[in-house]
């Protein structure tokens, strides 16, 4: 039973995982990547109970934590019309921790991602793309 239950609480920090792999940023930038409790519920198509309690069980962990992402008012307000366009309201879920990226499931999914690109650009190569 416990085994399974570690099963599905990985399977749902890999959304998370799959969220800040997918957005190209730094991991450690200011900016975080916010999963929603909606997101995680459609990605292991559980119900938002289902995926709120397994949420509950990172958050104690300490892998993820509550955070808020979007466009400061001051921009939506049109003060730097430059990034008017971009902005946007608020964003509410989850993102990963500085803890959380230091454990082995962020660790293996981040050196997947990595082997896949270096597989993917050695394929460019090898097919003669760009000669």
């Amino acid at each position: 039973m416990a085994d399974e239950r570690e099963i599905y609480l990985g399977a749902v920090f890999l959304v998370f995982c799959q969220a800040e792999i997918g957005s190209y940023m730094c991991t450690y930038g200011p900016e975080k990547v916010v999963v929603s409790t909606k997101e995680v519920a459609n990605a292991m198509k559980w119900t938002e109970y289902k995926a709120r309690k397994a949420i509950k069980e990172l958050v104690s962990r300490g892998w993820i934590e509550r955070a808020s992402c979007g466009c400061p008012a001051v921009v939506s307000y049109g003060e730097y019309t430059e990034l008017v366009c971009e902005a946007m309201p608020p964003k509410n879920g989850y993102a990963i921790t500085k803890e959380g990226f230091q454990t082995d499931l962020w660790k293996t999914a981040y050196q997947e991602w990595c082997d896949s690109l270096a597989e993917w650009a050695n394929k460019e190569v090898d097919d003669g793309v760009g000669d």
